[in-house]
């Protein structure tokens, strides 16, 4: 009976365990939902100026090389947990970039700090976005590092680590978008302000634009991967449930049958027990016999 209860315990564990995780995963899928309908005009955002930047590099500044600026690396990792090796990917796409070694680092998500902190300890880490209302704070808090970043090392070229939605491995990407040819515009635009003005003044907006895609992207994509993450640990808990169920029939038909056999002995020891004689006297006999013996 006690392994029984045991078992049942445990069975009842599990089942507040699986509840908890299917909340969560309930969760993650509502905010992934959530984040799909920003991810398109976000995109568009960012193509629209970065157009208008690529036209006026092409036309007033297609001599600026902006390789040779030395790097600094964002690395965008999860904030919760239940996401698998996620962050663990984001720093081995790290090391695979150049000069990552000395390059400025910069961490976002809490559950990447303490890995970032142990390989590079000078790395800056920054707490991300839980839901989508909270990445415009973590997008101030990382303009506010990079402006810091660029007093001490001087000018940056922002380098990302991160995870794109349906992608399944973490890519590095550069915020600066190599110079292309616009077809068909063999004429310079107008313009109303001196291109380097012009020029600096795009390229603010396009890393803004850019960056917060990219936290949107980063956060969708974690989401993804929770909701792969416990859908598996929550297959994995049903299999267990269902071994410990047939476990606890197995023990609840152990026991009925040795209930079973506890009933049978007793009948059988009852049928084995012998039953009076017919010439032993009955009491009352055995009375009147002694009245008789005193009175002669």
């Amino acid at each position: 009976m006690s392994k029984r209860r045991d078992v049942e315990e445990r069975i009842a564990s599990l089942q507040d365990i699986h509840g908890i995780m299917d909340s969560m995963k309930n969760l993650a899928m509502m905010e992934t939902r959530k984040l799909a309908r920003y991810q398109e005009s976000q995109q568009q955002v960012v193509a629209s100026i970065g157009l208008a930047l690529n036209a006026v590099r092409q036309h007033f500044a297609s001599e600026a090389n902006w390789s040779e600026i030395p790097p600094v690396y964002l690395l965008v990792g999860s904030e919760r947990g239940f996401c698998g090796a996620y962050n663990e990917q984001v720093l081995a796409a790290l090391a695979q970039q150049a000069g990552h070694d000395t390059a400025p680092l910069i961490a976002i998500g809490s559950r990447l700090a303490s890995p970032m902190q142990r390989a590079y300890p000078r790395a800056v880490c920054l707490p991300g976005a839980a839901v989508a209302d909270e990445i415009d704070e973590v997008l101030a808090a990382l303009a506010t590092t990079l402006n810091q970043l660029r007093q001490e090392h001087g000018p940056l070229r922002l380098e990302v680590i991160h995870f794109q939605p349906d992608v399944q491995q973490a890519h590095c990407q550069s915020a600066l978008p190599p110079l292309e040819a616009a077809a068909g515009a063999k004429l310079a635009p107008i313009i109303n302000i001196p291109p380097p003005q012009l020029l600096g003044a795009l390229l603010e907006q396009y890393l803004f634009a850019l960056t917060h895609a990219w936290l949107f992207e980063s956060l969708m994509a974690e989401n993804q991967r929770r909701v792969q993450h416990l859908d598996q640990a929550g297959h994995h808990l049903e299999q267990r449930m269902d071994e410990l169920g047939k476990r606890r029939n197995m023990l609840r038909q152990e026991e009925i049958i040795e209930e079973i056999e506890v009933i049978l002995l007793s009948a059988a020891s009852l049928e084995e027990t012998p039953g009076r004689d017919a010439r032993t006297p009955r009491p009352e006999q055995v009375a009147g016999s002694t009245a008789h013996t005193t009175f002669h």
